[in-house]
């Protein structure tokens, strides 16, 4: 195949993309218009998608042999941590933004990025190269790819809300129980919509400690354990989000060959359930891209959005000069310094470690997908967790703008590169 059929490809792949972005972009939604939405999508159509994907394209096998993925995102994600701290001190940012912007490199959008680019390019008569062997389809393909891009869903979800809240969050406060308290209650992504969540968690803390005054000699070890119970559940519970429930439910299914064949198999109430489940993930992707557009068209202020509670609060004022270097940062960090590391790992591992990822020779399309993960823009989510914290909204928003619009042109460079790069892994065959 020539360079052109590579370019072909990519930029098909990424066409559905920008034409929903901009449809979001000029539809005018408002914030409650979009908080709904979000709604909407993060409790049905994502864990929807999420269950429906991984329960239909993985089984035991293949999630052993993708061991590696988990401990090569972590090494990723260390490097670009690594990236935001040497090249944000070069470039004179201040450490409370330069935070902000390690958590755009590190958690990157996996889902609404990664998924229309696979299917778009499964669909492509030129992709055929990419099939794993004569009895392989382009449908299997996407699916299976998808499925490994998951795995690093999964991290993210698991970290971005715990991991990614801590590296953003204020390093002093005057209260730090309170401060405890309220961070622990907005870690959800729900947090801009449902104010009663703190409110509610306090009271169940309170119920589950009781009254300390009132409390038996005898029963101080009970009151103990259960105050340590309470605390624990205050932590996990805001990272027990639906699609991450969705994640848990199917990588259970996986890991129990016979009731995922119970769930798929045809002509069954089962699949007849399956199916509607699918069927409510196919939203997803529309109504996140959708999402994204609008919010692009949203202005906000920059600067902290509320200095109660936050010490040194003039350390969060960032000048627009530092906002484009901070944007420089990101999009070099994401488009460049993650991928190559990325690339540069697999190839290594291709070249000279082969056996220690067997299914890397023979499926291109692990390769292809670990690629462009790698490379797509930062988690929208990002604003979220902002707007949780109350502080850099306005930047994070400023950091996202630029990042999907150079990211766009970029990544339809970078997955031509990145389809000429699968090429080269794998045993030819014929199809």
């Amino acid at each position: 195949m020539g360079v052109l059929n590579y370019v072909v490809i990519s930029t098909q792949a990424l066409s559905s993309i920008f034409f929903i972005g901009v449809t979001g972009y000029f539809s005018k939604l408002g914030t409650k218009e979009l908080q709904m939405l979000a709604r909407i999508n993060v409790s049905v159509f994502t864990p929807a998608l999420l269950f429906s994907k991984i329960s239909k394209s993985l089984d035991s096998e293949i999630l052993y042999d993708l061991w590696f993925v988990p401990i090569l995102y972590l090494v990723l994600g260390s490097a670009g941590l690594e990236w935001t701290r040497l090249g944000g001190r070069a470039l004179g940012l201040t450490d409370a933004f330069r935070r902000l912007c390690s958590v755009a490199v590190y958690f990157s959008n996996v889902n609404t990025i990664m998924i229309p680019i696979i299917e778009g390019i499964a669909a492509s008569p030129d992709s055929r190269f990419l099939l794993r062997d004569k009895h392989d389809t382009p449908q299997k393909m996407a699916d299976r790819a998808i499925a490994y891009g998951m795995i690093i869903g999964i991290m993210n979800n698991l970290l971005r809300w715990s991991v990614g809240v801590a590296i953003m969050s204020p390093s002093k406060r005057p209260d730090t129980s309170a401060a405890s308290n309220e961070s622990l209650s907005t870690l959800s992504p729900y947090s801009g919509i449902d104010q009663n969540a703190r409110t509610s968690c306090d009271e169940q803390t309170c119920l589950l400690v009781g009254d300390a005054s009132q409390a038996e000699p005898d029963a101080t070890v009970v009151g103990n354990r259960r105050g340590l119970l309470a605390r624990i559940w205050n932590v996990v519970k805001p990272c027990l989000t639906p699609p991450l429930c969705a994640v848990v439910a199917a990588l259970l299914v996986v890991l129990a060959p016979p009731a995922q064949q119970a769930l798929l198999r045809q002509g069954s109430y089962t699949y007849c359930l399956w199916k509607a489940i699918e069927t409510c993930g196919q939203a997803c992707i529309p109504a996140t891209l959708l999402a994204l557009g609008a919010q692009l068209a949203i202005k906000r202020k920059p600067g902290p959005q509320s200095n109660e509670g936050i010490a040194n609060a003039e350390e969060y004022q960032v000048s627009e000069k530092e906002q484009n270097k901070g944007v420089m940062l990101v999009v070099l960090g994401r488009f460049a310094v993650v991928p190559a590391c990325c690339c540069g790992i697999l190839f290594a591992i291709h070249g000279f470690a082969p056996w220690l990822v067997p299914l890397l020779q023979t499926d291109r399309m692990l390769f292809l997908t670990l690629a462009i993960v790698s490379a797509t823009p930062p988690a929208i989510n990002l604003l979220t967790v902002a707007q949780s914290l109350k502080m850099y909204e306005g930047e994070s928003a400023r950091i996202l703008s630029y990042s999907y619009v150079v990211g766009m042109l970029v990544l339809s460079v970078e997955v031509s590169v990145f389809l000429y790069l699968a090429s080269l892994f794998g045993p030819p065959h014929k199809v």
